[in-house]
């Protein structure tokens, strides 16, 4: 009986060896690309939410200036699409495709800061004198891909007819 092993089993040992190394290393890029995705994800989902709030908070202001009943959507009654950003208090701007910048302070806008991947555009789908239908779609490109999250809410007038 020989003391040690042949040449098959070296290389039955070897190769069982390299999958498992190769297979832990495959998983460890597999997760930081789907951690990195899923960070990606939360942000634009929560940028997509802040685009109807914003708009929220324009139909907001109109009912404290007084504009219950037929300016209550003033700033945001035509269709079409549109962008805004936090600071956004009266009215939203036509939709030029521009990325929001984030600030030091981590405040996404058009104004100042360092350009993000973010693009939102706030699609005012319809709109009547009781309510508006709205759609937020924030997209960005991340290794050659183009991803997309999409928020939509109808809001309606405080004031009653």
């Amino acid at each position: 009986m020989s003391k040690g092993f042949t040449i098959i089993e070296v290389i039955v040992a070897m190769f069982i060896l390299t999958t498992g190394i190769l297979g832990t290393f495959s998983f460890i890029a597999h997760y930081n690309e789907y951690s990195s995705l899923s960070v990606m994800r939360f942000t634009a989902a929560y940028l997509a939410q802040e685009g109807i709030e914003i708009v929220k908070n324009i139909r907001d202001g109109n009912y404290l200036e007084g504009n219950l009943v037929n300016n209550w959507n003033q700033g945001f009654s035509m269709v079409g699409d549109r962008e805004a950003d936090y600071t956004s208090t009266t009215s939203l701007s036509a939709y030029s495709g521009n990325v929001l910048n984030i600030d030091n302070s981590g405040f996404y806008s058009y104004n100042a800061g360092t350009a993000s991947l973010f693009v939102r555009k706030i699609q005012i789908v319809s709109s009547n004198a009781t309510s508006t239908y709205i759609s937020c779609q924030i997209t960005w490109t991340e290794k050659d891909r183009t991803h997309q999250v999409t928020a939509e809410e109808e809001i309606y007038s405080w004031g009653w007819q």
